[in-house]
């Protein structure tokens, strides 16, 4: 059986053709009037708007190019083909054509062409097919960097040095940080450039007035701490970082012994290096002779401008901006290029350096801070703790098991009391020895301690609650004591006469005990907050740290009237339009006040409301009485006839209305 393999592609091939698809229905009357009178331009009518009444019509014959123009030149402002860029005017035109215009440059061609991938992979496979694609690019010119003087590379011992947890020489640490202050003094580059220093490969080689005392006393020490941690560190790379990756600590066959550590390197510092590797989204790395890697950061669309200027394999000049834990950050330093200068051509940057996420890491405010990232956003509490009644509730009495809250002293207590009362039901089965010595305690499941099951009450199925509670948690010997002193005192009391009321036992002492002890706790923490608030409002600072919790938006920034179902909120709100339902009918209203009836000078006498319920009334009884009209049999005309035929069957009908009266039985 034949298919028509279009029957089923879209929705509209199930419709009638348009030329049978029946029209809408239109009054011979208004047919005519309908077609030629419009009270607006067809571009200004919205579609959801009611039938106008033709009656109030606007005869409006402009048309609607020069009623445009017209409305340019009365607001003084150019048309949008005016200021439209020559792309845009270009795709604008394009797209009103409505045809395919064919392609003829060889350019336009061969892109055509490309969109094919056979004919794709073809080019591609061609040898020279990349220089000849990256030839007919622009590259621009390179960066000229200068600076006002010479660029000094720094011989100065890092400031924190030495690194925790090593020991130096106190005297010899001093006599480097001296250093230190001498950074303040300006040095006059030009004498010694005069005196023979321009190029110096080795500090020996450096002459004597330079003071570089203190910098070699650095490196001794900094050489011991190399000597005697250098497996160390080698070790905790392998502990941490399971493949390398550039940025992170070099080992192997990558390792130089003329490598130098962390602790060598400092914020500030000007290193000579070469580019090793780039990434997308992370940035470009330079070898500055340490075993660490700088980063760079540059990620995303950035690299567009900065991938003429840094290139794998050439030679930079970086400046250290931030060194950090190699064991938190991924990359400990932190750089910026200083030759060649390309601080403005990065746009995006890294809001905060990235951090390692280790399995250890269960505290996540910790790790914020650790990361310099700030604290995590607490939703603000609806009660203020120092106007809350204290707490006497410890946690060792109230515990909770698997959402449910317990007393874990008072389910002792139970258990304990339950032991006893069991150990006197039967006094020849525990006659030598106790319960606690029956149970295998090896045997006791600490995560299902808990169990939820039903049970019958009274032939009434309810709920129930089994706790397993473990014999090691019990003290049986002073439940014993306890109950053989009550036991006495009991007997002691009935000898006398007297009853005998137990007040307290051990168990409800202890929860007592706990919960006076949480109180005083509780005491103590208020009374520690109103004291810091009362510092902290004596000294003007804020009463709550700052980000700890979410800002409540309504209060600083007031209600959010944001709705983006409103036209006022969209992105290309330029006013009201004045096509909407209510400036429609202000013209509509204005247009029938000033519209004559009958002669030219009178008015209308009636407001606009009562018109249009008026006309309405009218075009709806002129309607009921053309259906009445329409369903009423048309009665044919009789043809004349001069005899006068008498029905007699008529004429004496008693139910006649002219013979009712006359004709009786």
């Amino acid at each position: 059986m034949a298919t028509t393999p279009a029957a089923a592609t879209f929705l509209h091939h199930h419709l009638p053709p348009p030329s049978l698809r029946p029209k809408p229905y239109l009054r011979p009357r208004l047919r005519r009037i309908a077609a030629s009178l419009n009270p607006s331009p067809p571009d200004e009518t919205p579609a959801a708007d009611p039938p106008v009444i033709p009656s109030i019509s606007i005869k409006n014959t402009e048309p609607e190019e020069v009623a445009r123009r017209r409305s340019w030149v009365e607001h003084g402002w150019a048309p949008w083909e005016e200021i439209m860029t020559p792309e845009v005017a270009f795709a604008r035109h394009s797209l009103n054509e409505g045809e395919e215009v064919p392609l003829q440059s060889p350019e336009a061609l061969e892109a055509f062409r490309m969109l094919t991938p056979a004919y794709r992979k073809k080019k591609e496979a061609e040898p020279g097919y990349m220089e000849r694609l990256f030839a007919t690019r622009d590259t621009p010119e390179p960066l000229e960097t200068t600076w006002a003087g010479r660029l000094p590379l720094r011989l100065v011992p890092p400031r924190d040095w030495p690194p925790p947890g090593w020991e130096v020489d106190p005297d010899e640490l001093e006599f480097i940080r001296e250093a230190h202050r001498a950074q303040s003094e300006r040095l006059d580059m030009e004498a010694a450039a005069a005196s023979g220093v321009t190029d110096v490969e080795k500090l020996e080689d450096a002459p004597e007035d330079l003071s570089l005392d203190r910098y070699k006393m650095f490196l001794k020490q900094y050489k011991e701490w190399v000597e005697a941690n250098r497996d160390r560190l080698e070790q905790e790379s392998y502990q941490y970082d399971q493949d390398y990756y550039p940025g992170r600590r070099k080992r192997g066959k990558d390792y130089r012994e003329d490598m130098h550590e962390l602790p060598f390197y400092y914020p500030g510092q000007i290193c000579y290096g070469q580019v090793t590797t780039v990434h997308l989204h992370q940035g470009a790395f330079v070898d500055i002779g340490c075993v660490h890697d700088g980063w760079v950061p540059i990620k995303g669309n950035d690299w567009y401008w900065i991938r003429h200027h840094i290139k794998p394999g050439m030679k930079v000049y970086v400046e250290i901006l931030a060194k950090r834990d190699p064991y938190r950050f991924r990359f400990p330093l932190e750089m910026r290029f200083v030759y060649p200068n390309i601080d403005h051509l990065i746009f995006n940057r890294f809001d905060f350096p990235p951090i390692f996420h280790r399995k250890e890491d269960t505290n996540p405010e910790q790790l914020w801070r650790e990361g310099g990232r700030p604290p995590i956003p607490r939703k603000k509490p609806l009660k203020d703790m120092e106007k809350e009644p204290l707490v006497s509730d410890h946690p060792f009495v109230e515990t909770v098991y698997q959402e449910a809250s317990c007393s874990q002293l008072w389910e002792w207590h139970n258990a304990e009391q339950m032991i006893l009362d069991y150990e006197e039901q039967n006094p020849d089965k525990f006659k030598d020895t106790t319960y606690e010595s029956t149970v295998d305690a090896s045997t006791f499941d600490e995560e299902n301690r808990v169990e939820y099951t039903e049970g019958y009450f009274k032939e009434t199925l309810l709920k129930k609650k089994v706790v397993n509670i473990n014999i090691k948690e019990l003290d049986l010997d002073a439940a014993r004591a306890e109950r053989q002193m009550i036991k006495k005192l009991k007997k002691e009391a009935e000898e006398r006469g007297e009853e005998y009321k137990v007040r307290k036992l051990r168990r409800n002492k202890e929860m007592d005990e706990y919960d006076l002890m949480q109180w005083r706790r509780s005491f103590e923490e208020r009374e520690t907050l109103i004291r810091d608030i009362c510092c902290r409002k004596a000294l003007g600072l804020p009463i709550e740290e700052p980000g700890r919790y979410d800002v409540d938006e309504t209060e600083v920034y007031g209600k959010d009237y944001y709705d983006p179902e409103k036209p006022m909120y969209r992105y290309d709100y330029w006013g009201e339009p004045k096509n909407t339902e209510k400036t429609k009918l202000e013209r509509e209203v204005e247009l029938h006040n000033q519209q004559v009836v009958g002669d030219a000078k009178k008015w209308c006498e009636m407001s606009y409301d009562d018109y249009v319920r008026k006309k309405l009334r009218l075009e709806a009884a002129e309607a009921r009485a053309r259906q009445r009209q329409a369903s009423e049999p048309q009665e044919e005309e009789e043809e004349y006839d001069d005899g006068m035929d008498l029905d007699l069957k008529k004429m004496t009908d008693p139910h006649a209305p002219h013979n009712r009266f006359y004709i009786t039985k």
